[in-house]
């Protein structure tokens, strides 16, 4: 028989639910939501194995970029920004 371990019993990690969040966007761009995947196993036709994506809570419209390297997240994330803030200006 296994003798008990402490230590070994405090270590082990528990599963924690995240609680449920009530958000009210009103209006596009309030409130997004974004994930980055990688890297995959076998790399695109384009030689990409992350992609990131931005999912707007308000109108649910998604932008998905490819990279080669994890590296390229905050450049991506820049020139999108810049993008989003342009394409607002241009509506008003």
């Amino acid at each position: 028989m296994q003798e008990f371990c402490e230590h070994c019993v405090l270590s082990k990690k528990i599963k924690v639910k995240f609680g449920t969040a009530i958000h009210h966007t009103k209006g596009i761009l309030h409130y997004v939501h974004t994930n980055m995947w990688g890297p995959f196993k076998n790399a695109s036709l384009g030689e990409k194995y992350y992609f990131i994506f931005f999912v707007d809570d308000y109108s649910r419209r998604t932008w998905v970029y490819v990279m080669t390297h994890k590296s390229e997240v905050l450049g991506i994330f820049l020139e999108w920004r810049k993008r989003m803030e342009f394409a607002d200006r241009q509506e008003d």
